[in-house]
């Protein structure tokens, strides 16, 4: 059995709870960041949308390696996104 064979067994209805709770929290993240201000605020409602992918596999309306290449994509870019807008710190 492959690691995490294990998790076949458990019920679908867990990993749909699993990414609803993924979701609340992305969103959550991105108020937060976006009310602090934040220079890359706008980049954490990209891990929300990434959980809409999942979503969409448990759904049947796209396949388990898409919703994955999904949500790699939107988390590369998310942190290409966060990197290239944080603000330095001057040097003394």
């Amino acid at each position: 059995m492959p690691l995490g064979g294990f998790l076949d067994t458990m019920p679908t209805w867990l990993f749909i709870v699993a990414h609803i709770i993924f979701l609340i929290v992305g969103i959550w993240a991105a108020k937060q960041a976006m009310e602090n201000k934040l220079s890359y605020a706008s980049a954490f409602w990209l891990y929300a949308v990434t959980q809409l992918g999942f979503l969409a596999f448990f759904a049947g309306w796209i396949t388990l390696k898409m919703a994955v290449l999904f949500e790699q994509t939107l988390i590369v870019i998310m942190i290409i996104w966060i990197i290239t807008k944080i603000k330095q710190p001057p040097t003394p």
